[in-house]
Parts: C-alpha cells; structure tokens; sequence
C-alpha cells in the first residue's frame, strides 16, 4: 500500500494528477489481500471501500478535493480496518488544512494541496499507531 501511496504523491507533486496506474492495482492487491485473509476481511474491506465512497463523494461534488484524491481514499480504504479508515480520513482533512493554513499565511496565494500528500502521511500515521 506505501509502494501505491508514495508513487502516487510523486505523481501528484511532479504532474498535479494521481494516475489509475497507482490507484487501480492498489485497489485490486488490498481487495486480493483481504480475499486471501478470509470472507470476513474481504467483506470489511468492501464496506469500507463504499462507506469511502459515500463520504467522499459529497466533498468531490462540493469540489473540495478531486476525483483522483477520492480513489487513491478508496484504495488506501481496501487495505486498512474500518477504525483505521475513519483515522485515515479525518487525519487526513486535518493535515490538509494544517497545510492550507501554512500556505495560506506565508505565501498569501491561492496554491493546489497536493491531498496526497497527507493521505500518505496520515496512513503512516495511523498504520505506525501513532494516532
């Protein structure tokens, strides 16, 4: 899931897109994984993957993140727990604004946030037992 993650921060960072070529596999190896883990995980795994998609959906119409923000959240949403999901998700939003916050007062421009940025970050964060 960091090999995912990571590649598509490079992305986002160096071309301002996350390519399906980072989403798409990273979907589909947490779904194998947890097929592999049993009928329960892999259950798990697709609720999380749809209750991602119902949450994020209203945020994406609402233009407050992109489209591909949204599916990197729902491969990331196939490798983690439900709690670790919830982590995921909230941490996430607040590093974002943390780092809004930090762009707006010191470059005093309107800038895109990179949201993979603090994807990766948060599941770091949350994966580590940190938060």
């Amino acid at each position: 899931m960091l090999l995912f993650l990571t590649g598509a921060v490079f992305t986002d960072l160096t071309k301002d897109k996350i390519y399906n070529v980072w989403v798409v596999p990273g979907l589909l190896t947490g779904l194998i994984i947890a097929l592999s883990q049993g009928t329960g995980r892999f259950i798990e795994a697709l609720v999380a993957t749809l209750a991602t998609f119902l949450v994020l959906m209203p945020v994406y119409f609402l233009r407050g993140i992109a489209a591909g923000d949204v599916k990197l959240l729902l491969s990331t949403a196939s490798f983690l727990s439900f709690q670790e999901l919830q982590s995921c998700i909230l941490y996430s939003f607040l590093i974002a604004g943390a780092i809004s916050l930090v762009i707006v007062v010191f470059k005093r421009e309107k800038k895109t946030l990179h949201f993979a940025v603090p994807v990766l970050v948060s599941t770091i964060l949350v994966l580590g037992g940190i938060v």
